[in-house]
């Protein structure tokens, strides 16, 4: 059993409306510890450290410096970068609350297209910290979706989508993450979706009719509108995809429905824990603020 006594910082990671916690000596995980935190409070300085209180209250700890990814861009003023950089960030914010000293690891801001990086950043930086020079794209699944440009080191360019956004208001969310996926009816929608994107919001349509109407059960047509949202979101991602080397970084079932999208698509990709690639790139920038 480790002391979590020993440790002698905090790693944190704000995923959506989940929080994951690590006490960290040097580079070893002492103790874990995840919360699904209120965005309200999250939203505030002392609602943040609250929340940071009561997680590490069972380890009896003393005031650690605690590394943060994830927080909203402009999250009590710090700064987001501009693309293109260094894909590990060289600099955080530095914020005292009453019971931490934060560092805050800055979000990716993109002009062109407009595109806004929140956390996505650092498992991007722990994926290619433990990848030395590795270049191509990576996708990451999530609320929002992200591809990623990676050229020596920097983020070049990247583009957003809200598709799993739009599963969740249209559907009921991911199908592998609820009932079986329908293989088939996926399979079909996303070669649809992805051949002809401008018919997407009439595709919709049909798939809500057939659902009201009874005639598809719902995991088929859950697998439909799946297939549909991510096909179209591969047609606007194309550049990013094609003739490319890949990587998905794991968040929840959606990455394996990317994952077997791209692979119909003679675009294999490598398959990366999110979980890991976050810490390892809370590290990364550590170990980059620390000058070591």
């Amino acid at each position: 059993m480790t002391d979590v006594s020993k440790a002698d910082w905090l790693a944190v990671e704000v995923q959506e409306t989940r929080l994951n916690l690590w006490a960290m000596q040097g580079s070893s995980v002492l103790e874990t510890a995840t919360a699904d935190g209120d965005a309200a409070q999250q939203s505030s300085v002392e609602g943040f450290d609250a929340i940071l209180k009561t997680l590490t209250a069972p380890w009896h700890l003393t005031r650690l410096p605690t590394f943060v990814a994830g927080l909203s861009a402009g999250w009590a003023n710090a700064t987001p970068r501009a693309v293109p950089c260094n894909a590990i960030a060289q600099a955080t914010t530095p914020i005292t609350t009453e019971n931490f000293d934060l560092q805050i690891i800055p979000a990716l801001r993109q002009r062109e297209p407009s595109g806004l990086l929140q956390g996505a950043e650092t498992r991007i930086a722990g994926f290619l910290s433990l990848n030395k020079d590795w270049d191509g794209v990576i996708c990451l699944p999530g609320a929002t979706s992200v591809w990623a440009q990676i050229s020596a080191g920097e983020v070049v360019s990247f583009q957003t989508f809200l598709t799993r956004e739009l599963l969740g208001h249209l559907g009921q969310g991911t199908p592998a993450e609820g009932t079986a996926l329908d293989d088939t009816a996926f399979d079909d929608a996303l070669s649809d979706g992805l051949s002809r994107p401008e018919r997407m919001a009439g595709r919709l349509a049909s798939i809500r009719a057939d659902l009201t109407l009874g005639e598809v059960p719902p995991p088929t047509a859950e697998a439909r509108l799946a297939g549909t949202l991510i096909g179209a979101e591969l047609a606007a991602a194309r550049p990013y995809w094609l003739g490319q080397t890949l990587a998905v970084i794991s968040a929840g079932g959606a990455a394996q429905l990317y994952l077997r999208a791209l692979s119909q698509q003679g675009a294999p990709a490598t398959d990366t824990d999110g979980s890991r690639m976050a810490l390892a790139g809370i590290c990364a920038v550590r170990r980059a603020v620390n000058g070591g």
